[in-house]
């Protein structure tokens, strides 16, 4: 199959909000995925808050998720991408 980079950066962009949802769920115990979840979280802490939680995954994690993601072959792309879509991180493709 023919990649094109264009397709290529869309389904990295993909995985990368996945990761996002994934981390802020796994250290802040909120699932973004759900509704119910997205009001309680902005019921109980205050925007500077989150924003801070976000800034915090950006600054500790994000530079090797994205060294992670640029050395990731186009098959290892499609296959994180299909175990996303399975887990209900990514709707489509």
């Amino acid at each position: 199959m023919y990649w094109t980079d264009e397709r290529i950066m869309t389904y990295r962009a993909k995985i990368k909000g996945a990761w996002y949802v994934q981390k802020f769920q796994q250290y802040y115990q909120f699932d973004l995925r759900k509704p119910e979840d997205k009001m309680r979280m902005y019921r109980q802490l205050e925007p500077k808050t989150i924003k801070s939680y976000f800034d915090d995954l950006i600054d500790t994690y994000e530079k090797n998720f994205l060294e992670q993601l640029d050395n990731m072959s186009t098959d290892e792309l499609l296959e994180t991408l299909d175990s996303l879509r399975d887990e209900g991180y990514i709707d489509i493709m």
